[in-house]
């Protein structure tokens, strides 16, 4: 059903908050990073790379947000 298509991406928009890791269906995972200044981007753990910036999370979201995504209990260590 196409409404449950849209709910499925709809919950996985809500979870692309600044801190939160995120793991998609390559098991690829995603830090969301930024702030309002400098726009919002993704760090991809596995290569560090970083996507395009946006002005918004919900930007952010509508290009990346997946229905397979999912938030990961993540502690980031540095030494």
């Amino acid at each position: 059903c196409s409404s449950d298509l849209f709910k499925s991406k709809e919950n996985a928009k809500n979870i692309y908050k600044v801190g939160n890791v995120i793991k998609d269906v390559t098991d690829t995972l995603y830090l969301i990073v930024g702030g309002m200044e400098d726009g919002y981007a993704m760090v991809n753990l596995t290569d560090n790379r970083v996507t395009n910036k946006y002005q918004t999370l919900e930007e952010l979201a509508d290009t990346y947000a997946d229905k397979y995504d999912a938030l990961v209990n993540a502690e980031i260590n540095v030494f």
